[in-house]
């Protein structure tokens, strides 16, 4: 069976672990600076299908939806709302919690098609939880 694509973008992402050695005071100061893209240790590319989210570049994630058990679009300690322009008013990060086949359970927060102002992260958020039911 061909997978169907639902949606495409680009993405800004990180895991968990990059983001939590990241300096308290750095993610505090960084929405203050317009010029700063959102936190993110990866970009690349992301597309959902009706069985799968991959994203390709720097690094390549693979992940079936079989393998995703937490979808959550908001702010928490790893990501704040202090480390975004206007404190989230226009956006918020999606983070994904997954167990890959049999690895360990990952997290990963990502910023889809980022303009500098809004992102899509809404719609990719509402399509996964949609997908997942």
């Amino acid at each position: 069976m061909v997978a169907q694509k639902l949606l495409e973008g680009n993405v800004l992402w990180s895991y968990d672990h990059e983001l939590d050695v990241k300096t308290s005071w750095f993610k505090k100061i960084a929405g203050l600076f317009s010029f700063l893209p959102p936190l993110h240790h990866h970009e690349g590319d992301i597309l959902l299908t009706d069985h799968s989210l991959s994203i390709t570049g720097d690094e390549d994630l693979i992940l079936p939806l079989r393998d995703i058990e937490e979808v959550f679009i908001g702010f928490d300690e790893l990501f704040p709302a202090s480390s975004v322009k206007n404190f989230g008013v226009f956006w918020q990060p999606i983070r994904l919690k997954a167990s890959p086949g049999m690895a360990d359970e990952l997290t990963i927060y990502m910023v889809i098609n980022y303009n500098g102002l809004f992102t899509a992260n809404k719609d990719w958020f509402n399509t996964l939880i949609r997908l997942l039911r």
